[in-house]
């Protein structure tokens, strides 16, 4: 009889933090009025506090890792798009964070004496994808406009800049915790 081996179970989450040398950009900003007033029956997550006119700003930058190791030398693309509109998520809070129980009243746990609220976290602010069969990777995240504008006003500075990328591995899926461009080296850090 053959014997079973076990499988190695695979870590829930898996951390990486990706460093980015900074080799292009690109950008283009958008004005018009949002698009939910002519097809309102198409609205997903629709609002009546939206504003009615829509701003948006999309920077690409792209560039190659230099860390980790594993990674160094593969190409990512990331898409940052900054919008005045769109699902609450951006502008979310930490009591929208909050888990709630089944009549829909926050729930808190005991520590140290006092009652701390217990969240439930969003699994990241954008997506990572890897081309397949290519050193190659895509990521997309969407922010506030303000954060678009700040990273136009580095990229002109004319400094050699670099990306930082906090990503994390849950299941199949690739999400970005926190992104930082930066004219410091993070793998330096």
């Amino acid at each position: 009889m053959p014997r079973k081996t076990k499988r190695q179970k695979q870590p829930a989450e898996e951390h990486t933090h990706l460093a980015i040398r900074v080799e292009r950009s690109e950008a283009s900003v958008e004005a018009a009025i949002n698009y939910n007033v002519y097809t309102p029956q198409y609205a997903w997550n629709s609002n009546d506090d939206d504003p009615l006119y829509r701003f948006t700003t999309r920077l690409t930058v792209a560039g190659t890792c230099t860390y980790p190791e594993e990674r160094a030398g593969d190409s990512y693309e990331v898409t940052i798009y900054g919008d005045n509109i769109g699902s609450g998520d951006i502008r979310a809070t930490l009591k929208d964070a909050q888990e709630r129980d089944e009549h829909g009243s926050a729930k808190y746990r005991q520590h140290r004496g006092r009652q701390i609220p217990i969240y439930n976290p969003p699994p990241g602010i954008g997506l990572i994808n890897k081309i397949r069969g290519e050193p190659s990777w895509t990521a997309w995240l969407r922010v506030p406009p303000r954060y678009t504008s700040d990273a136009l006003a580095l990229l002109r500075n004319g400094r050699s800049l670099f990306l930082a990328i906090h990503e994390l591995k849950k299941g199949r899926r690739r999400w970005v915790q926190s992104v930082s461009l930066q004219t410091t080296d993070p793998a330096e850090e």
